[in-house]
């Protein structure tokens, strides 16, 4: 079992929603749609992006060619998040000890973090 946790400012994304290809960059089209589902898509973006480092960080890599922002993706169910692993990701999971991410959100109008915990 690993874990990652993180937090970040949700004011840090600001920008994300001036520069479509800041976004795009970091967020799949999905996750994207996901934010603007809200009235303030601020907040579920830094959770969102928090998500994606907790996962990393489980792993102990932080973003790297295999684990980039575009192939860590962070989805919903019912309200409830779910990681999906893409490309390089998905293989490096798939062949690694671990069978489960688990993964938990939370923010404020001002701070985002997220936990992430392999079995």
């Amino acid at each position: 079992m690993q874990v990652g946790i993180d937090v970040v400012e949700v004011e840090r994304f600001e920008k994300f929603l001036k520069n479509e290809n800041l976004l795009k960059r970091i967020f799949t089209e999905e996750e994207i749609k996901y934010f603007y589902s809200f009235k303030s898509p601020l907040e579920h973006m830094a959770g969102t992006f928090s998500a994606k480092e907790a996962v990393c960080k489980a792993f102990q890599t932080g973003f790297n060619d295999i684990f980039t922002p575009l192939n860590i993706e962070i989805l919903h169910e019912n309200k409830i998040p779910y990681v999906k692993l893409k490309n390089k990701a998905k293989n490096f999971f798939d062949k690694s000890e671990f069978t489960k991410i688990n993964i938990s959100i939370s923010h404020t109008k001002k701070i985002a973090s997220a936990i992430c915990l392999l079995e």
